[in-house]
Parts: structure tokens; C-alpha cells; sequence
């Protein structure tokens, strides 16, 4: 697969080409689900002392709404805003089912994120989406991606790093 050549629109409200969040180093690019979502809050935690990586997140809101998501979470990271999910379909990330969202598992995934202080907020954008992570290398080569079985499964850093490092080591 490789990276859409498009411009996307960050939470400053600038437009810039994808291709140039990557053109210096590979990109870990991280769908989020909504900016409400406990889970996507979590992901976002646990991702931000990340230094040695180059990391952007996409989510569904407007440029004012992800730069609140942003500083709530003290995120250094730019934002992708896609209200649209245009960038969402071109990595063909698609809404979930019933059982990936909502149920015990979930609910009980949500109560211990809860408890690690991510609460659940309104959603902004669609609350089915499923989320996933690519590794876009600086040729637009998507060299690895993480598709998300459900709406908590997040990756830590350490298993992003990991995947990162097996796929230096098949270059």
C-alpha cells in the first residue's frame, strides 16, 4: 500500500500535504475513533512522551475541537482533523459491529480507562469508527499497520517501538 497523495488540514487550520508530515522521517500515523472516546484518550497517553518517533493523529473533529482534544491531553503531536473520514476510507479503516463497540468487554475496558482517569466525553465524530495505525515510510510506502479487532484494542508504545524495529530490521 502506499500513503494517499493529499493534502490534509491540521488542528492549527493549516492545509499541508500529507507527504510532508513523512518527507523527513517514517510516520506513525494513528487513527483515532472520537475525541469522547475513553479508549482513544488512552492511546493518546500513552503515545505522547514518544520523542524517537514521528507521530500524527487523525481524528473526525474540526480544527478548533482537536486542538482542545490536544491540550487536554498534553500532546505535543500534530492532528489531522477529517471530519469527512476521507483520509479514514483511503487506509480503509471502516465503522465496527455491534460487538466491537459496545458490550461487557467494552464496558469493562471503558470502567478501567475511566479509572485511569480517561473519561468518556461526547463524541465527536462517528462513534463506530474503528481506529488503526500505519507506519508510512519517507518513499509513501506504508510498511506496517495495526487494524484495531475493537473499539479498546489499543497498542502500547512499547509494541508500536517494537513493530517499528522489526520493520527496520526487514529493511
Amino acid at each position: 500500500m502506499v500513503a494517499p497523495q493529499v493534502d490534509v488540514l491540521l488542528e492549527t487550520g493549516k492545509s499541508v500535504p500529507l507527504a510532508s508530515l513523512y518527507a523527513e522521517r517514517p510516520l506513525v500515523l494513528v487513527f483515532l475513533r472520537h475525541f469522547g472516546c475513553p479508549f482513544c484518550r488512552e492511546q493518546v497517553a500513552q503515545l505522547r512522551m514518544a520523542k524517537d518517533l514521528n507521530i500524527a493523529f487523525v481524528g473526525m473533529g474540526e480544527p478548533r475541537q482537536a486542538q482542545s482534544f490536544k491540550g487536554k491531553l498534553a500532546s505535543p503531536h500534530p492532528y489531522i482533523c477529517d471530519p469527512e473520514r476521507q483520509l479514514y476510507t483511503a487506509f480503509n479503516l471502516g465503522r465496527g459491529k455491534a460487538g466491537q463497540v459496545v458490550g461487557p468487554k467494552m464496558f469493562l475496558r471503558g470502567f478501567g480507562a475511566v479509572l485511569r482517569g480517561q473519561w468518556v466525553g461526547l463524541p465527536i465524530g462517528d462513534p463506530w469508527q474503528m481506529p488503526g495505525i500505519f507506519l508510512i515510510e519517507t518513499d509513501g510506502r506504508v510498511s506496517w499497520e495495526y487494524r484495531s479487532t475493537n473499539a479498546s484494542d489499543n497498542l502500547s508504545l512499547g509494541r508500536i517501538q517494537q513493530s517499528f524495529g522489526k520493520r527496520q530490521d526487514e529493511s
